[in-house]
């Protein structure tokens, strides 16, 4: 019997021939596990194919050894060919994606997996309705599921019912969410409200653990794991149940290496294993609504709070008329609930003190060495000193109080506004106020964020001032106002999913405020009080946002109406880059023409980390045969050119 394996360490889809040395009754069969010689080296090694004969003009090692058990089932072959051909991405880089928690020395969980007790939490007539529709739905088979409803909805709560459910059956579960330092917030939900002690998967956890777990999971056993995009490539042999939570989330998308959404290889999964799937949001993304519509997607809603409290009254300040960072509403807000002992949540999506740093002498902006970004003042007017960071490479500078150009003193201008700038503007204003920033240049390690959030809980805090990280999925139940500051960058940003992100950041942030017993407040701060998003947020009117959105896209034949591809080359020497892409273009019109070629151009950020960077975006026809072919085409090129090339299968960064 002659085996044709796929080996981890190959850079191409190129599969390799070996002889099998085991008796006519104990072969190894196809998604089988195998130690073996490769390159005079020991390396794993995935069957694909048996062959009984094969003319062969060389002579063939033999395949050393099985891993005993270890056998990938059909779902999980089907799954990795499909994101290969999808991403345009070598096979043995999706195989060792789906081996990268194996440790042949680490056994399989000791301690059987249990559900400790009944639910502590009761749930309400509205998820009671919503339950009895998904339980309408056939959940013995794939199925997928919009679970859409309003912060503070419980919508985990609907979903965690059917979970145990198909756990009581003996399934295997897998609960995906977008941000490791959120996992430990779910764990302690599940456990004290279900009755559930979950495994947690992600790049972050211990290497042993990762390695218990996945053997586990191989194996068969009863599981419900949670994790963030790496749990997705778990061999799961026995999945009842996939749920996708905060679904729009762009954290799901990974942009190194390997290139995927979660959320869309989460369906294909599911698909493949013939097993339901939720996708859970306050704000589903786009294609999730547009496929609810087309009757793709089932969609459940929930538009109540648990408690029956009224969502936040949001309030629109114009900013052409105020002189101050902050305006004069939401500092009036900010006192009424210190009086209070209320807390106020300030969001801005912009790291550090300022974008960039002006010398208002000779016009000099501190760029960064390896890249076309501007260097973002750090730590500025603190303790500890103050410093330059690149946000696309991390370069980190010491900061000077003068020019380094003309080296002039107190002449340094800082335009920009960073989150660092808001906490300082508070203490000036607000001295009385304890105040906290929840950004990742903050937070170090979820121990940090652990002790953050409980002093929050415990009032300590009067103001906490974050980026998107607060955003997602926190219950804050002592939060009267949320100041949402600087949206007019995602507004007028050059993407063209922008309204569709401004709309669920501000959704998103506005369900912090008001989640208990006091009821909240919200206040936009815009310099576009009449933009269309800005308004439909004021008044709540989800349902037409998303319509105008779609039908806005239609219009311009984009997303979800069509396809993007994007491919990116870089390299050391500028031309070298644009050369290659225009070679590619070439090649692409000549073979292809329904596609409808944009480029190629300097990406954005044109130069990072010492690279420049080219771009060529490709429109396709939905589900058009092109697609595929187009696809064929590009994943030969990963291998083949001498520049760097990625290939992002429907973007969401264009940077």
């Amino acid at each position: 019997m002659i085996l044709e394996v796929l080996v981890t360490s190959t850079p191409t889809d190129k599969t390799f021939f070996y002889e099998s040395s085991f008796s006519t009754e104990n072969q190894p069969c196809i998604g089988q596990i195998v130690k073996l010689k490769f390159r005079k080296k020991n390396q794993t090694g995935l069957i694909l194919k048996k062959h009984k004969k094969l003319k062969l003009n060389f002579t063939l090692l033999k395949v050393g050894e099985v891993f005993d058990g270890l056998i990938f089932k059909e779902e999980v072959m089907k799954s990795m060919i499909f994101l290969s051909n999808y991403s345009c991405s070598p096979l043995p880089l999706i195989f060792k994606q789906f081996m990268s928690g194996f440790d042949e020395k680490i056994k399989k969980i000791d301690q059987k997996f249990k559900i400790l007790d009944k639910p502590k939490t009761k749930i309400n007539d509205e998820q009671n309705k919503a339950l009895r529709k998904i339980k309408d739905i056939n959940l013995e088979c794939y199925k997928a599921i919009n679970l859409q409803g309003v912060t503070g909805s419980g919508k985990t709560r609907v979903y965690m019912k059917l979970v145990k459910k198909k756990l009581e059956k003996g399934f295997q579960c897998l609960i995906l969410v977008p941000e490791i330092i959120l996992t430990k917030d779910w764990v302690n939900e599940i456990e004290n409200d279900f009755g559930i002690r979950p495994y947690v998967f992600h790049s972050s956890e211990n290497k042993t653990k990762r390695a218990e777990i996945w053997k586990s999971v191989i194996s068969g056993e009863t599981l419900l794991i949670i994790g963030t995009r790496s749990a997705l490539f778990l061999p799961f042999t026995n999945l009842g149940f996939i749920v996708v939570d905060e679904e729009q989330d762009q954290s799901y998308k990974q942009e190194d290496k390997l290139i995927f959404n979660t959320r869309d290889f989460a369906i294909v999964r599911a698909k493949n294993s013939n097993c339901p799937i939720i996708l859970c949001s306050a704000t589903p993304s786009i294609e999730t609504i547009y496929n609810s519509q087309i009757n793709k997607f089932f969609k459940i809603s929930l538009t109540k709070r648990i408690n029956e409290r009224p969502l936040p009254k949001i309030e629109v300040v114009d900013m052409k008329f105020q002189k101050k960072i902050i305006c004069k509403e939401l500092e009036e807000s900010i006192r009424k609930n210190l009086n209070s002992k209320l807390q106020t949540m300030i969001f801005i999506n912009k790291r550090g003190y300022t974008s960039f740093v002006i010398c208002g002498k000779c016009g000099f902006v501190k760029f960064c060495k390896n890249c076309s970004s501007t260097m973002v003042l750090h730590n500025f007017q603190k303790k500890t000193p103050a410093y330059f960071l690149c946000h696309q490479c991390n370069l980190k500078e010491n900061f000077f109080d003068y020019c380094e150009n003309c080296k002039s003193s107190n002449f340094l201008k800082f335009p920009g506004i960073g989150i660092e700038k808001i906490e300082e503007e508070i203490n000036k204003n607000i001295p009385d106020a304890k105040t906290r920033i929840l950004s990742s240049d903050f937070l170090r390690g979820a121990g940090n964020y652990e002790k953050v959030l409980k002093e929050i809980s415990m009032k300590k805090i009067d103001i906490i001032i974050g980026t998107q990280l607060i955003s997602k999925g926190h219950n804050f139940p002592n939060i009267k106002t949320v100041g949402i500051l600087n949206i007019d960058y995602l507004l007028n940003d050059f993407d063209f999913r922008s309204n569709e992100k401004a709309f669920q950041q501000i959704m998103q942030v506005s369900g912090r405020a008001g989640r208990n017993k006091i009821s909240g407040n919200v206040i936009i701060q815009t310099y576009q009080p009449d933009h269309p998003v800005i308004k439909m947020c004021k008044d709540y009117k989800i349902d037409e946002f998303y319509n105008w959105e779609i039908n806005l896209r239609k219009k311009k034949n984009q997303p979800p109406f069509s396809n993007f591809i994007s491919i990116v080359t870089s390299s050391k020497v500028k031309q070298n880059a644009s050369q290659e892409l225009e070679k590619i273009k070439i090649k692409l019109k000549n073979d292809f023409d329904q596609l409808i070629i944009y480029g190629p151009a300097p990406s954005i950020i044109e130069k990072k980390n010492n690279l420049f960077r080219y771009r060529l975006l490709l429109k396709l026809a939905k589900n058009s045969k092109t697609q595929a072919q187009v696809k064929r085409y590009l994943k030969t090129l990963v291998s083949s050119y001498k520049t760097r090339i990625f290939i992002d299968v429907d973007p969401i960064n264009f940077l």
